[in-house]
């Protein structure tokens, strides 16, 4: 059960791919995965501090969610979660040399993040697959 990734799992890429080649980046899942196969839903973290007139938390009609200092522990200052560009990562490829494991959201600040999601913005596949993992919580 330790190799799992819980929704709200955050990670650095360290080689995640952009158009000037690679660079480190941070991710947040919003789905839960046990199998190394199985696919994460991920949304890139901008910890550039470039926050163009968005104000904390939901930018629904800009697509990002804002995270406040320490909402997670490396974010030391205010941060978006870029909600329209969505990034499929394995189970697999969390535990390999090139990302380092993080912080894992609490539930509220993880709901909060998929409540902001436009779901017409982004593949319905990955949409499909965030809204099926926070249903099966509600269950449990």
């Amino acid at each position: 059960m330790e190799d799992c990734c819980k929704r709200g799992q955050t990670f650095i890429d360290k080689k995640a791919a952009n158009i000037q080649g690679s660079k480190p980046k941070y991710f947040i899942s919003l789905t839960d995965a046990c199998e190394p196969n199985d696919e994460l839903i991920c949304f890139v973290i901008n910890s550039e501090n470039k926050m163009y007139n968005l104000r904390e938390a939901c930018n629904k009609e800009k697509r990002k969610y804002v995270l406040k200092p320490k909402d997670l522990t490396f974010i030391e200052h205010y941060s978006s979660i870029m909600l329209d560009m969505p990034s499929r990562y394995y189970l697999k490829e969390l535990f390999g040399k090139d990302c380092d494991r993080l912080d894992v959201a609490d539930e509220l600040l993880c709901r909060q993040i998929k409540n902001c999601i436009d779901f017409n913005a982004i593949p319905s596949k990955y949409g499909d697959l965030i809204k099926a993992c926070f249903k099966q919580s509600k269950k449990q």
